[in-house]
C-alpha cells in the first residue's frame, strides 16, 4: 500500500476516534459537538397544551390608510422581520417599533406614523381549539424624539 493511502486511513481513523471523546468526558460532553447530551430536548415544553401565536403587524399612514407589514413593504426577509422587530414590539420594546417605521419610511411621501401588531393565541387541547384575541399593542411615530 502507498504511504499516501496509509496516512489517509489513519486520519479517517483518527477522526472517527476523536468523536468518541465527548463520550468518555462528561465535562467535555456537555458543551462540544458533535454529541451534545439530548440537545433535541434543550428547548423542551411539559407536557400540556398546545400555543400558536398568530400576529399580525400593520402600519398607518399619516392619511389614514392601512398597511399590512410584510417582508416586502420591509424590506427584510421574514425570519428578520420576526426577530428584529415583531417579538420585540410584543415583549414592550418601544425602540423596535421606532426602528421600524424609520425603515419603513425612508422613502415615502405619505409616511407612516402608527404601527399596530394584533396577536391571536390558539390554544389546542383535549377539548379543543381555543382562540384568544389579545390586547392590540400601538405605537405611535414620536416626530420630537426622531430629530
Amino acid at each position: 500500500m502507498r504511504p499516501s493511502k496509509t496516512a489517509i486511513s489513519i486520519a479517517i481513523v483518527l477522526v472517527i476516534a476523536l468523536h468518541a471523546v465527548p463520550v468518555l468526558s462528561a465535562r467535555i460532553r456537555l458543551r462540544t459537538w458533535p454529541f451534545l447530551e439530548w440537545t433535541m430536548y434543550h428547548n423542551a415544553l411539559a407536557a400540556g397544551p398546545v400555543r400558536a401565536d398568530v400576529r399580525r403587524l400593520v402600519a398607518v399612514t399619516s392619511s389614514g390608510r392601512e398597511m399590512a407589514v410584510d417582508k416586502n413593504l420591509a424590506g427584510v426577509s421574514s425570519f428578520v422581520l420576526i426577530r428584529q422587530y415583531i417579538q420585540p414590539i410584543q415583549a414592550g420594546d418601544s425602540s423596535a417599533a421606532r426602528r421600524l417605521l424609520v425603515r419603513l419610511n425612508r422613502e415615502r411621501d405619505d409616511s407612516f406614523v402608527e404601527i399596530r401588531l394584533k396577536v391571536e393565541t390558539y390554544t389546542v387541547a383535549d377539548t379543543g381549539l381555543v382562540r384568544t384575541v389579545q390586547p392590540v399593542i400601538t405605537y405611535r411615530n414620536d416626530s420630537q424624539s426622531s430629530r
